[in-house]
This record gives C-alpha cells, structure tokens and sequence, in this order.
C-alpha cells in the first residue's frame, strides 16, 4: 500500500515537474520578429526625472523583503521569461534577417503635441568618472541621439552623419564644427550602452582615446550608459532592444521623441533626418525669437 501510494505521489510530482517546466520553455520561445513602420509616435509621456532608471536603488532590507513576496517573484520570473526569450543568439538571428532595419523609420516627424519623451539614462560621460543625467543635457536643444551597444551599431549608426561624399563625417572633431555652423541650435548625443562588466571595463579604459577622437564640447554628451539600468520595458518602448542594433532619435528642445530610425541609412532616411533638424531649428526660431 505504501509502495503504491510512493509511486502514484512520484508520478504526480513529476508531471507536475514537466508541466511547469514547459510552461516555461513556452514562455521564454521567441516571438518572431516583424518589422513595422513607426507610423505613431513612441517614448513616454512623462518627462523625465533626474531618479528616473538609477539602476536597483532598494535596501538589504527591501530586496529580501521582496523576495519573501509571491506577487514580486511572480512578476520578476515573467520579466526574466522576457529577457530569456530575446537572447544573444535571438538578436544575431534578427539582426541579420532584417540587416539591422529593425522597423522603418515614419515618412515625416511627429507634431509636438502629439509626440512623446525621451527617457532619463544614467551614466558617465568623457569629462569626468561622475555620473550623470542624460535629461539634464537635452532641455534647450534639438538633440540626434544615437544608442549602440556593439561596434556594429555604432559603425551602422554613423552613416546617418557623412551627409556628403566630399564632407567629413559630422562626428568628427572637423566635421562637428561644420555642423555647429550650420545647425546653431543642435547637438549630437552618443549612448554607448555597455552590455556587461568585461564591456564596461573596455570602454572605461578607451575612455582616451573617445576623448582624442571626439570634439572637446562632445565631451559631456557621450555618455557610458550600463545596460542593467535600462529596463526591456524602456528598450521595447524605444525599440532599441537587440543588442546589435544602432538607433537615431530625433530630440526637440523639450527632450519629445520627434523622428526615430535604425541601421545603416539609406539615402531617403538620411535626408530626412536633416530635413528634420532643419525643421525643428525653425521651430525653435519661432518659439524663441529673443535667444536668436
């Protein structure tokens, strides 16, 4: 009788087991990846605060505290499920297949009150090993903000900046002061998302040669951003979740998210994104005729 009950009680458990067990490999299959136009506007509608996305801020105390809580434990094991499904190897596969155009940059910007904020990142920049606020460096300026995270995006994201065959790169310490001259109320922001500790090391110690190779008054806008502070939510919202990816977005002085695009440009999307900071400088123009 003991025997029977042992088995019967096993094979229960183990059902159980692999129940639970392929629930959660279901859970963390990928999705396939579509590729779709940026038709609406995206980003956030608060604007963003210097507290904003500081990394896990919570006391010994808190964190054990949430722990010990089912609903927190619930809610994290479906964000680690979300995590899990967009791996490494998920995001070659993707970059790949769509050759790094993620989704498709919108045919024109977005209208002011219709578009949506810029989210806060925290990190250092190239002046200093402080850590700052990207929200304090976007209010007053039309920004073209670029996010990386391997040197693929970041080569792919620098084809939207050599506007001419016969010009230098706007990137470049020359070439950023061209475009100082022709875009007086623009600035070029780098987020170089580090992916991990052995990447952070990386960065940290080219920290020289990035200062060498940018434009002196660039130095407070690249910022060294680690990826454990930026939520899959934040990046799903920005579409900037696949590791390989190099990102544009368009910034009007209010820090809104004005135009936005990803991978290497095509002639028609590099057009439109100056055709759009010549925009939003109008725009700035009319609103502040007195700065002028």
């Amino acid at each position: 009788m003991s025997l029977r009950f042992t088995r019967q009680f096993s094979s229960a458990q183990a059902s159980l087991f692999f129940g639970k067990l392929n629930k959660q490999l279901t859970a963390t299959k990928p999705k396939p990846h579509v590729v779709t136009t940026l038709n609406k506007p995206i980003g956030f509608q608060e604007p963003p605060k210097p507290t904003d996305n500081n990394g896990d801020q919570r006391s010994v105390t808190q964190k054990f505290r949430d722990f010990m809580d089912r609903d927190k434990n619930t809610e994290r094991q479906k964000e680690l499920e979300r995590e899990i499904s967009k791996s490494g190897m998920y995001d070659v596969y993707t970059y790949r297949k769509t050759n790094g155009k993620l989704f498709l940059a919108p045919p024109s910007y977005w209208r002011a009150e219709k578009s949506l904020f810029f989210p806060n990142m925290q990190g250092e920049d190239l002046t200093n090993g402080k850590t700052k606020q990207t929200c304090d460096v976007l209010q007053g300026k039309i920004s073209i903000v670029r996010i990386y995270t391997s040197q693929i995006g970041e080569k792919s994201s620098q084809s939207f900046f050599k506007v001419a065959e016969d010009q230098e790169s706007f990137l470049s310490k020359s070439g950023y002061e061209d475009f100082l001259a022709k875009y007086p109320r623009s600035q070029i922001i780098d987020i170089n998302v580090t992916e991990n500790a052995f990447k952070a090391s990386f960065v940290q110690l080219s920290k020289g040669n990035l200062r060498s190779l940018n434009h002196p008054s660039r130095h407070n806008k690249y910022f060294i951003v680690p990826k454990k502070t930026l939520s899959l939510d934040l990046r799903e919202t920005l579409h900037c979740d696949n590791t390989y990816g190099g990102f544009i977005y368009v910034l009007d002085h209010e820090g809104k998210i004005r135009w936005a695009a990803c991978g290497e440009a095509t002639k028609e999307e590099r057009d439109l994104l100056w055709r759009t900071v010549r925009g939003l400088e109008r725009e700035y123009k009319a609103l502040f005729p007195a700065k002028e």
